[in-house]
This record gives C-alpha cells, sequence and structure tokens, in this order.
C-alpha cells in the first residue's frame, strides 16, 4: 500500500474517532480563575494531520525517545505522533478537566481498534496536570502549540528546558526567548486548525 492510501486510511480513522469531541470548550468562571491564577492558557488550537507529518519529519524521532506534548488538548497530535513514529513513549499534559476526559475516551477506543501499537511494551500516556509543575521524566522531543500561550507563560518553558537536561528537540508555535540551552535549528511553516503558522525548531541533533 503505497503512502497516499496510508495517509488515506489513517486521516479516515481520526476523523471518525474525533468526530463527537469538542474542542472550544464554554468554561466555568471558577475553571477560568483557575487557569488564570497557574499562567493556563483556556484557547483551543491543534496541529492538522500533514503538518503533524512533518514536524516528525524535521525531528526524525528514534526508538529511544520520549516525546512530550505540553497542552495536549483532545489528545490527536500525540496520539498521530504515537501511530506514526517508533518512540517508545509518548506523553501528553493538559490542565482542562472537559478536553482531557474527552481525551481519555478516544485513547481507550485507540487501543481497542489498534492494540499492536501498544506492542514492545510502547507507552502511551495522558496525564491530567499543569505542565509547568509536572515531573517532565526523561522527554527528549517536546512539542507546543503555544500560539495563544502568554509571554511569562512562554518564558516559564524556556526556562524549565534549560533545566530538563534529557531534553534534546523543542518544537513550538512561538519563540522561546528564554530558551539558551538548544539553538534554533529551523523554522517551518505548519497548517493549524485557525490558519497556517510559522513552527520554531530548537534542537542539540543535526
Amino acid at each position: 500500500m503505497d503512502k497516499e492510501a496510508i495517509d488515506s486510511l489513517y486521516q479516515g480513522y481520526f476523523a471518525k474517532v474525533y468526530q463527537h469531541t469538542q474542542g472550544y470548550i464554554s468554561y466555568s468562571k471558577a475553571e477560568l480563575e483557575r487557569f488564570k491564577q497557574n499562567n493556563i492558557s483556556q484557547t483551543y488550537g491543534e496541529l492538522l494531520y500533514p503538518s503533524v507529518q512533518k514536524m516528525l519529519q524535521t525531528l526524525k524521532p528514534q526508538p529511544e525517545d520520549v516525546f512530550l506534548d505540553l497542552g495536549s488538548g483532545l489528545g490527536k497530535c500525540a496520539l498521530q505522533v504515537f501511530m506514526q513514529s517508533p518512540m517508545k513513549k509518548v506523553i501528553g499534559m493538559e490542565a482542562s478537566d472537559a478536553l482531557f476526559a474527552q481525551s481519555i475516551k478516544i485513547t481507550e477506543q485507540a487501543k481497542m481498534d489498534f492494540p499492536f501499537f501498544w506492542d514492545d511494551q510502547r507507552e502511551f500516556s495522558l496525564r491530567h496536570e499543569n505542565f509547568l509543575s509536572a515531573d517532565w521524566e526523561d522527554t527528549s522531543l517536546i512539542y507546543t502549540c503555544s500560539t495563544c500561550f502568554t509571554q511569562s507563560l512562554l518564558a516559564e518553558i524556556g526556562r524549565k528546558i534549560n533545566q530538563h537536561q534529557s531534553v534534546q528537540q523543542v518544537m513550538s508555535l512561538r519563540p522561546l526567548p528564554t530558551l539558551t540551552r538548544l539553538p534554533l535549528a529551523s523554522v517551518i511553516r505548519v497548517e493549524c486548525s485557525w490558519d497556517s503558522s510559522l513552527c520554531f525548531h530548537y534542537s542539540l541533533r543535526n
């Protein structure tokens, strides 16, 4: 089967399994206040299927890599990365109760539909937590859909990456001004649910 046919099957599956999910949530005042206090963005957007592939082509992930999606939303990008890369572990972190709950249901369905992706002790882990205070473990690759993040949040992300020596590559839709440990390797254009965007690739790898 050629790549075009395989892509068509993947896109058809993602469209089906995510068809009843809702990314744009009307949050309660209490949750909005919690987001504000913890410097969390409540605006939702996601990378489109072809651009997740473009990101993977840029990162060139290896089986030993651990991928972390900061603000994973419905888990769509993280799930595609898990299904289309050889990485041993893919992690998504999401603070929103509503988005996280939906992402877990999709994960359970995907594991029933395609259990072989979990062979050889591969891990797909979605976590309900604030990624700034969470343990990033042995993460080596990071992606963040950071378009609507505040400057202070971007600065905090950069500082945390500086302290996390295992991180070797980062893809961010906004520049990370405080990130000094990883040089800017390239800037690519990606397609998102709202428009096209630049994606900033920081890397220690050649």
